[in-house]
């Protein structure tokens, strides 16, 4: 029996389906040879004297190279560059810098030919280097473990020096840290943290770094039996002398304290024999609990 078109076109069909796979990936390899040209980005890098600044963003250039797919590929992980000088002696507000293809260094190994670069120069504009300290505020996020309590978090330096135009370093009220998250902390920890520069423009700072020094401690518990009750009026005595208190907080403040760091008092009776409200306070980052929590007022004789 003769086999239709269309049980014909189906018939073999895993045999056509790799030869087409097989076909496909002769062609990317052929073409990933074949050779094309590109613009690629190059990156200018401007060093003004120490006077002077950039008012503007460092402007775009391009360069047409010629090579294969393959090659020109690895342009993108390795970019050209340019690096140009303006000599101490500019005080005009506005520079050209020409530039030509014997500028432009390559790092990458690709086997590729620069053929033009676009453009040929650039006008930059300068002004005078104006600088003022700034504060840093960090967006590091750290969280104790269960168990433990985030003491301090402090910066170091508190402050940067910025430099750049006038007019745009006075916008700046304060430079902030990259965001970070440092989880379940069960220790004190300080690491260095990158300041984030992606609105800065041509505006230079002293240091793009600094360091976030976190304390962190464990939470624990010490207990007091015998804490001194003092009655308002003077002419109470508490009925126990004492209470017992439990104070919860940071190892380091609770290893520190004594009986005598804690207060432990009850208003005045009306009549002896009233059963009083004790109170206990402690500095803040404390908690206590203890036990009577109300003693008996006795008349003291004299």
């Amino acid at each position: 029996m003769r086999l239709g078109i269309p049980s014909r076109i189906g018939s073999n069909w895993p045999i056509k389906v790799t030869a087409l796979g097989l076909a496909m990936v002769l062609w990317a390899a052929v073409s990933a040879e074949q050779p094309t040209t590109q613009l690629v980005p190059i990156r200018l890098d401007i060093q003004t004297p120490t006077t002077k600044t950039l008012l503007q963003s460092v402007p775009m250039i391009r360069g047409l190279y010629a090579g294969s797919a393959r090659e020109l590929d690895k342009l993108s992980s390795a970019p050209p560059s340019i690096s140009k000088v303006i000599p101490d002696t500019v005080t005009e507000s506005f520079f050209t810098i020409n530039l030509s293809l014997q500028d432009v260094s390559v790092t990458s190994d690709a086997a590729v030919e620069l053929q033009d670069i676009f453009p040929r120069s650039v006008v930059v504009a300068l002004d005078e280097v104006f600088s003022r300290p700034v504060r840093v505020v960090s967006r590091v996020d750290v969280r104790a473990a269960s168990g433990y309590r985030l003491m301090r978090s402090a910066v170091s330096p508190e402050s940067v020096l910025v430099s750049g135009p006038k007019a745009r370093v006075e916008r700046i009220g304060s430079v902030f840290t990259i965001p970070a998250l440092w989880n379940n902390v069960r220790d004190s920890i300080r690491r260095t943290v990158a300041i984030d520069t992606s609105a800065f423009g041509v505006v230079r700072l002293s240091q793009y770094e600094v360091e976030i020094d976190a304390r962190v401690e464990q939470i624990t518990q010490r207990t007091f039996t015998q804490v001194p009750v003092i009655i308002a009026g003077g002419e109470w005595e508490s009925i126990p002398p004492t209470v017992q208190v439990t104070v919860t907080g940071p190892r380091s403040r609770l290893n520190a304290m004594t009986t005598d760091s804690l207060s432990a008092t009850a208003p005045a009776a009306a009549v002896e024999g009233d059963m009083v409200p004790v109170s206990i306070r402690v500095s803040r980052g404390l908690s206590v609990t203890f036990t009577p929590d109300s003693v008996q007022a006795q008349r003291i004789i004299l």
